[in-house]
């Protein structure tokens, strides 16, 4: 159903229509942590009047998910402060009727319910709903590996994934283990795990670490994770776990094809995860060709009385302007916002996403946003064979060379060789890696071009910056290669 477009001065009223919707019906959450916790806060906000449940199946709601190799690692003291929003709080402060250990099994579109199953006593009800929120996040892929379901095998994807390693390092203080995958979470749990006193080896089936970022940038990385006694398996997988004596037996067939088998304690699974959206195949609800559900710039499914975000939806891509799921913590929670003021009848939109991130590892800060090179130059927009795809990459200090302490940066600009148009970049260094990818994704996000970002007026003082920082740097070394320049 189309709606007008509202000013923001008309926020107000559209709130105070919406308890009398809401008196009919209340408004329904499915999934208590970033985005569907967002969504309800906003709903109680601008609509104090209206009826909130949020139904989750977990025993948690609002944590840090990104928190969590920290907290196993035991730099963050307690698990509560992974909490953003207590059970108590989300209750008493801001009167939403929060429900644990709830799982929605069905949603009737046509009569406007959901079908709640208690997982404590396994019970069943159905609820109406005026308008629905899905929030259903994503889930911990695994392969098909025989033995996952072996104890000391795990995961890492929720809270109570955590709470299990955690107990399980504590309790049995396992000297070896595979951590299996190198993107983000593999990454900080080998970090982790090292910290803890194990012997780590990495098993990652592509030849590279950290897969979403272009080979040239993360190669150095594979020879400090070395040094930091890290057993590196590049292009290797694993065929099987097998309970050992004692303990775990790994299979793991190298790059040549030949199989070695490890004897370990733990094994961690990080091979990336899935959009939790089976719920919403089922209610008839348009997925899109990622994989996840698809949603328009308002956040609104194919159907008009069901919104939804974060990890389980794509958003669209402010480069490509094409779908795209890319699972992260900010866009769960500024989309959440955004869908608890449209339930309302607002008319906000997501601007779209450039999937900023940043991983630590050990030393080292890996930082990406917008296209890499390989990604731009398979995308048709930039020529049938990626030739309007144009990349400088440079290495220099973080700070004034002769500053204590500068040491080496490495940045990558990938622009559009037509008109030098800021695709996405790349940095790798040990310190100023998160102010500079920030710089980037503002610049990407403005569709500023490469001449625009040497003409930045960025900060400068030797224990921070070159005269030229190395984003300036790389923008006029790319600049050559643009027609028009």
């Amino acid at each position: 159903m189309a709606r007008a477009k509202a000013e923001p001065r008309q926020k107000k009223d559209a709130a105070a229509q919406a308890p009398q919707n809401a008196s009919e019906a209340p408004f329904v959450i499915i999934g208590g942590d970033a985005a569907g916790m967002s969504a309800a806060s906003k709903i109680k906000r601008e609509a104090p009047e209206a009826t909130v449940i949020v139904f989750e199946k977990s025993p948690h709601i609002s944590y840090s998910m990104c928190g969590m190799p920290y907290w196993i690692a035991g730099e963050v003291a307690s698990k509560d402060n992974l909490m953003a929003l207590t059970l108590e709080r989300a209750r008493n402060e801001r009167d939403l009727d929060v429900r644990l250990h709830h799982e929605v099994t069905a949603i009737d579109r046509e009569a406007h319910t959901v079908t709640v199953k208690m997982l404590e006593t396994g019970e069943e009800f159905t609820q109406v709903y005026a308008k629905l929120v899905y929030a259903t996040g994503a889930s911990a892929a695994k392969p098909p590996i025989p033995g996952l379901d072996l104890p000391g095998v795990f995961t890492l994807r929720s809270l109570t994934d955590a709470e299990a390693i955690r107990s399980f390092l504590d309790e049995n203080r396992p000297r070896r283990a595979v951590v299996v995958g190198a993107g983000y979470i593999g990454l900080e749990m080998v970090e982790t795990l090292r910290k803890r006193g194990l012997s780590v080896d990495l098993v990652e089936l592509l030849p590279q670490i950290m897969p979403n970022m272009d080979a040239d940038m993360v190669k150095p990385l594979v020879g400090h994770l070395r040094e930091q006694g890290v057993h590196l398996h590049l292009g290797a997988g694993v065929r099987a776990i097998v309970a050992g004596d004692g303990a775990l037996d790994v299979t793991v067939r190298d790059a040549e094809g030949n199989d070695n088998v490890l004897g370990v304690d733990l094994v961690l699974v990080s091979v990336g995860v899935r959009p939790n959206v089976a719920l919403a195949s089922a209610a008839g609800l348009t997925i899109g060709k990622s994989g996840a559900l698809a949603v328009d710039s308002q956040l609104r499914t194919s159907d008009p009385d069901i919104y939804a975000a974060g990890d389980c939806v794509e958003y669209r891509h402010i480069v490509t302007g094409d779908p795209a799921w890319i699972p992260l913590a900010p866009s769960a929670n500024k989309g959440g916002r955004i869908v608890g003021e449209n339930a309302l009848g607002g008319s906000a939109e997501f601007p779209g996403i450039a999937g900023t991130a940043i991983v630590k590892v050990f030393d080292y800060s890996l930082a990406m946003t917008g296209l890499t090179e390989q990604a731009a130059r398979a995308h048709a927009s930039f020529g049938a064979q990626g030739e309007y795809v144009g990349s400088a990459t440079i290495t220099a200090t973080d700070r004034a060379g002769y500053y204590p302490g500068a040491a080496e940066i490495r940045t990558k600009l990938v622009f559009d060789k037509r008109d030098g148009r800021l695709l996405g970049g790349q940095i790798v260094g040990t310190a100023g890696v998160n102010k500079r990818i920030d710089i980037v994704a503002t610049a990407m996000t403005a569709k500023m071009t490469l001449h625009d970002v040497t003409m930045l007026d960025l900060s400068y003082a030797p224990p921070y910056s070159p005269v030229y920082d190395p984003i300036l740097v790389a923008a006029g070394v790319g600049l050559k290669d643009v027609h028009q320049a």
